[in-house]
C-alpha cells in the first residue's frame, strides 16, 4: 500500500502561507488590544468626572485644582487624586494624611491599588496616578490677553466656568522611562497625600514642554493614544483630543480670571 505525505516543497508552502497570515494578522491584533486600552482610559477618566461632580456637589461646588504650593494644603488645597479617591473607592477615606488608615484599597497604599488612575496603554513604570490635572491659573494682561500667574489655581468653584465643555480638566501623565520623577514622588516616607501632589500642571511647560527642570517640565501626554489622547473636560465629559489641541495652553484656561489664582 502507498503511503502519501506532504513534499518539501508543499511543507514551505504551508509554512509561508502561515507566516503571510501571521503578518497581516498581527498588527491588527495589536490595534485591537491598543483600542481597548484606549476605551479602560476613557471609561477611567469618565469615572473621575464623576468623582468631581459628587465632591462638588458636598463641598459648596468646589472642584479640586492645583495643590501644594499655597495656603492650608490639606484643608484649602487637597490634591484632586487624594480629594476625589473616596468617591470612587469605598474603602477609601478623607483623612488627614497624619492619620493615614493601613492597607490594601485604602489611603495608604500608594496608589498601588487605584485601578481608575491607571492608563492602561502607558509604559510600565512606578507612577501609581497616571493622569493630571489642571492647575493653570490666568489673568487678563496687556490689551486683555489671557495671561499664565505666577501663582497656581485654588479650588474652584463650578460656578466659575465660564466654558466647561471646552475647558480641560484632566489627561493623560507623559512617560517617565527612567523613573527620574517616580523616584523623587514615590521617596521613603511619601503619603498618598504627598504623592498626589506632583500630579498637576501649573506652568506653560507642563502643557508646551520645553522646561529644563522637574518643575516645569511636559507632563501631559500628546499622543498616548494613536495621534492623540483621553482628555476630560471641566463639564465632567471625557474624549479623545488631539495631540496639538492637548499642548495649547488656551485648551486649559477655565476663564477664571483671578490675578491671585
Amino acid at each position: 500500500m502507498r503511503r502519501t505525505a506532504f513534499t518539501l516543497i508543499e511543507l514551505l508552502v504551508v509554512i509561508a502561507v502561515i507566516a503571510l497570515l501571521i503578518a497581516i494578522l498581527l498588527p491588527s491584533l495589536g490595534k485591537a488590544r491598543e483600542a481597548g486600552r484606549a476605551v479602560v482610559c476613557l471609561s477611567n477618566q469618565k469615572q473621575i468626572g464623576m468623582a468631581v461632580e459628587y465632591y462638588a456637589r458636598e463641598w459648596k461646588e468646589f472642584t479640586p485644582r492645583e495643590s501644594g504650593r499655597s495656603g492650608d494644603q490639606f484643608r484649602a488645597n487637597p490634591p484632586w487624586a487624594f480629594a476625589l479617591r473616596p468617591y470612587l473607592d469605598a474603602q477609601a477615606t478623607n483623612a488627614p494624611p497624619e492619620i493615614e488608615p493601613t492597607g490594601q484599597g485604602t489611603m495608604a497604599d500608594g496608589y498601588k491599588y487605584a485601578p481608575y488612575y491607571k492608563d492602561p496603554s502607558r509604559k510600565k513604570d512606578r507612577h501609581e496616578i497616571n493622569y493630571v490635572n489642571n492647575g493653570m491659573s490666568f489673568h487678563l494682561g496687556f490689551n486683555r490677553v489671557p495671561t499664565i500667574n505666577v501663582v497656581c489655581k485654588r479650588p474652584t468653584r463650578i460656578s466659575k466656568y465660564q466654558r466647561p465643555f471646552d475647558t480641560l480638566y484632566l489627561s493623560c501623565f507623559t512617560d517617565d522611562p527612567t523613573n527620574v520623577h517616580a523616584n523623587t514622588i514615590y521617596s521613603s516616607g511619601a503619603t498618598n497625600f504627598s504623592i498626589a501632589i506632583w500630579y498637576d500642571m501649573g506652568y506653560t511647560q507642563n502643557v508646551t514642554g520645553g522646561g529644563s527642570d522637574s518643575q516645569h517640565a511636559l507632563r501631559v501626554e500628546p499622543k498616548r493614544h494613536g495621534t492623540g489622547a483621553n482628555g476630560l473636560f471641566l463639564d465632567n465629559h471625557a474624549t479623545h483630543v488631539d495631540g496639538k489641541e492637548l499642548m495649547r495652553v488656551e485648551r486649559w484656561d477655565d476663564y477664571d480670571y483671578q490675578p491671585d489664582g
